[in-house]
């Protein structure tokens, strides 16, 4: 017993201990993040220069990456040059502007006549006071027996393009509906339902209004204790400390970690990017990954209903100031984001009024023992098992875009792997319904008849009265891989039968790897295919390993889908990069957005769809991955109120870039 309690003190004692800090917000490097200083160098630089006015909004702050090129030859102690790209909203006008940071001039100042600002928090809930007095929300309002205004908020987003008439060049266009919070325990089912407007956010006024008729709305949900609940029965501790702290060692901004260098940044738009991602073997450092991040997140939902099917969002490039996938990074929580023991760190945002502020413990890094082994093998001779443990190091974020919450991890393998993980939980969107169960799988919910008449489904009941609508999510991964060079080829390894001659004895077929090496990025748009297996290979034609091979990093898929969508739907082409798993181009500074550098009000004219158009070679050249993890929702009950974290993941794979396993030799203890 005592020594139980001793336990439990140390434990709780290298909790209080675990370092908790921010790295110096110092620039060491032209990929490191910006500063609170260089923020504020935005901010008075665009002041001094008269272009902000009482009413503007900074709907973007990024630092605006120097040329790759002028990056591979810096070195510690050479000038580092250093701007920003800044994005302005006044009286319902976008700008865009460049300012050099180091020099402190105002470089670009331009209007943007075509394209839009990215919509911010503060924008989309501007709007409540002036749609509760329309007419025409007040009528349905009252029709559903709802008088207490305190308690509705009437909020407004972004309205993709999806041609409706409102619709013309220019026009800030957004959509919405309300939520009416009387007696809730919970405000994610508030809903009501049937209430839709489309709005010119400019003018603060509805253009279209619907009713789609009155449906009562459920009984609040009860969702969890705060405080969390009792073991269950039997639980025994669980304790992982690290006495001595951390493994790894971050220098400058720079990670080192068994054979693996790497550096990260925290970015408003696009959350975690990693840099520089090298790999120490022996007495050669060879380069991986020049950058590697999230690049747009696209979720539609599926419903006929207006005021469900409107719901198609592109969150990293929509409105990522404080309500996307960087800009809402949330902090993270030790003991269950992250191990109490972990390293955490900070970030540098900006307000919507330019000021910059530091919000603490946003990232966190990481070792962890899943108890699985390295390798292993049982030795018939010998009697004896022969095998190594492993360990692993997680840099890992978590970004909450609306209802659903996101872990976003880069974990670096000891067998020279890169697993990259999604992790989606967080709170489902769900309609009030008039059903209160389902006696039957068509009978309740979101169903309806598809044009041969037979019976489909938009949802599933996942409490008396709510139906959580079907829905999709994609990621797509942008990855400068550069392996052992900038100058790579894509390589198709594909699995074929293949047929013996008729003169074999016993089997016939067996099956055989063609490999091909794709020469544009016309012909680079590739799924994944239980039918047709193949492997994706990003080879250096000009280094080979001992035995004469090219080598090369393979990007491993894991589970993952494509959208069901045709390419003609309006979504769809802004969102195009969905359409497939893998898509390869050849190096631009450009082309860093798959959904384009301005997503609000775009019809995809700047995608990557439009891109690969060009059809441009991407053979033994600097060429660039663009990876889609995607996967189908369909919602059960199990979850709601909350969802259980699901982890969806792929990896980049050495493949004849080692002479062997670099896990050989890994210590008996992990």
């Amino acid at each position: 017993m005592v020594s139980r309690c001793r336990l439990y003190f140390f434990s709780f004692f290298l909790a209080l201990l675990a370092p908790s800090f921010a790295l110096p917000p110092a620039v060491h490097h032209p990929l490191d993040a910006m500063t609170p200083d260089e923020y504020w160098k935005v901010y008075n630089t665009l002041n001094d220069a008269g272009k902000l006015g009482e009413k503007t909004i900074f709907s973007s702050i990024l630092l605006q990456e120097p040329d790759k090129a002028d990056v591979l030859v810096w070195r510690p102690g050479m000038p580092i040059v250093r701007k920003a790209d800044a994005v302005l909203l006044t009286e319902g006008k976008s700008y865009e502007a460049t300012v050099n940071i180091s020099t402190g001039k105002l470089e670009v100042y331009t209007e943007l006549k075509k394209d839009q600002a990215p919509v911010t928090e503060a924008e989309m809930h501007g709007y409540d006071d002036v749609l509760k007095k329309d007419p025409q929300v007040m009528e349905a309002l009252k029709k559903r027996g709802i008088n207490d205004l305190r308690l509705v908020t009437c909020y407004v987003t972004p309205a993709g393009h999806v041609a409706l008439p409102e619709q013309t060049e220019g026009r800030r266009i957004g959509w919405g509906g309300c939520t009416y919070t009387g007696n809730a325990k919970f405000a994610w089912d508030r809903e009501i339902p049937g209430i839709f407007f489309v709005v010119d956010m400019n003018a603060k006024k509805i253009t279209r209004f619907s009713d789609y008729g009155i449906v009562p709305m459920p009984p609040t949900t009860s969702i969890y204790d705060a405080d969390g609940g009792a073991a269950l029965p039997g639980t025994k501790p669980i304790i992982t400390s690290q006495p001595e702290g951390p493994s790894f060692v971050i220098k400058d901004g720079e990670v080192s970690w068994q054979n693996w260098r790497f550096r990260f940044r925290l970015d408003p738009r696009v959350g975690p990017v990693v840099n520089l991602v090298s790999y120490q073997d022996g007495d050669k450092r060879r380069s991986v990954l020049y950058e590697g991040g999230l690049s747009e997140m696209y979720v539609p939902y599926q419903d006929p209903e207006e005021t469900w099917n409107s719901h198609v969002f592109l969150d990293a490039g929509e409105y990522f100031v404080n309500t996307g996938s960087g800009g809402i990074i949330k902090p993270l929580l030790a003991g269950v984001d992250c191990p109490a023991s972990a390293t955490f760190f900070s970030g540098t945002f900006f307000h919507e009024n330019g000021t910059p502020y530091i919000r603490p413990q946003l990232a966190c890094m990481f070792e962890r023992v899943s108890g699985d082994p390295a390798w292993r093998h049982w030795d018939e001779d010998t009697y004896a098992v022969s095998g190594r443990p492993t360990r692993e190091l997680v840099f890992r974020t978590v970004a909450t875009v609306g209802n659903y919450d996101y872990l976003f991890d880069w974990r670096f393998e000891q067998d020279a792997s890169i697993v990259v993980g999604v992790g989606a939980t967080g709170i489902l969107e769900v309609k009030a319904v008039k059903d209160q169960r389902a006696d039957s799988p068509l009978s309740a919910g979101l169903a309806g008849k598809d044009t041969d008449g037979k019976e489909v489904q938009f949802g599933q009941l996942v409490a008396p009265g709510l139906d959580a609508v079907d829905h999709d999510h994609y990621f797509s991964y942008r990855l400068d891989l550069d392996v052992d060079g900038t100058k790579n080829s894509l390589m198709v390894d594909k699995l074929v039968p293949y047929k013996l001659p008729d003169s074999a004895l016993g089997r016939h077929w067996i099956w055989a790897m063609k490999p091909e090496m794709v020469k544009t990025e016309g012909d680079a748009k590739l799924n994944t295919s239980i039918e047709h297996p193949a492997m994706w290979r990003f080879a250096n034609e000009n280094v080979k390993n001992d035995l004469g091979q090219f080598t090369s990093f393979e990007i491993m898929p894991g589970e993952t889908g494509i959208s069901l969508l045709p390419s003609s739907e309006w979504p769809q082409k802004r969102a195009g990069f969905s359409e497939h798993n893998l898509w390869v181009t050849p190096y631009s500074s450009k082309e860093r957005y798959v959904s384009g550098v301005y997503v609000m009000g775009s019809k995809g004219e700047d995608a990557l769809t439009e891109w690969v158009k060009q059809n441009r070679s991407i053979m033994n050249t600097d060429i660039v991955a663009w990876y889609t993890v995607g996967f189908h929702h369909v919602p059960r009950p199990e979850d709601w109120p909350q969802m259980p974290i699901m982890w969806h993941t792929f990896s980049l794979r050495p493949f004849g870039f080692l002479p062997k396993n670099p896990g050989m030799d890994l210590p008996m203890t992990p």
